[in-house]
């Protein structure tokens, strides 16, 4: 609300204090009311969407804050997940993730609620009894295919 311009050597005292003050607010508030005459590098917050805009000297230019500063140097959603290295998995409905690929590694349990679907290619199958591997069942975290001896040592 004031005008940065103000107050000069001249003005009088009187005005000169209330100008002053009307800086000391404008600062303190980070420009909460829209200033006069603001000088080139002022810097106010947005309050909405918060954000912080840095005054060009024609007009208030967003500014981004990198990674040290605790932002992530980006100016869009995917940019900033990008750089945090969140894949695919991060913006799925967690009610239904679609899993296509890698490895599950250190698990110490693993509960199903579904069929499992085994894929043609046998390198993916249990064992080497490939056929009967697929028809495969869980009993206790325990893989027990169909037709095969669970009590065998080869």
């Amino acid at each position: 609300m004031a005008d940065w311009s103000n107050p000069l050597i001249t003005t009088q005292y009187d005005v000169f204090l209330a100008e002053a003050k009307e800086r000391d607010v404008d600062s303190a508030t980070m420009f909460l009311n829209a200033p006069t005459n603001q000088p080139v590098g002022a810097v106010k917050l947005l309050r909405a969407p918060v954000k912080l805009q840095e005054w060009s000297g024609a007009a208030w230019v967003d500014k981004v804050f990198d990674l040290t500063a605790g932002g992530t140097g980006a100016t869009t959603a995917a940019g900033a997940r990008a750089a945090l290295g969140i894949g695919g998995m991060g913006i799925q409905d967690p009610s239904a993730v679609a899993i296509t690929g890698g490895t599950i590694l250190s698990i110490t349990g693993l509960s199903l609620l579904t069929t499992i679907t085994y894929g043609a290619d046998d390198s993916y199958d249990l064992g080497s009894f490939a056929a009967q591997a697929r028809k495969g069942y869980f009993k206790s975290a325990l893989v027990l295919p169909v037709g095969i001896d669970k009590y065998a040592t080869s």
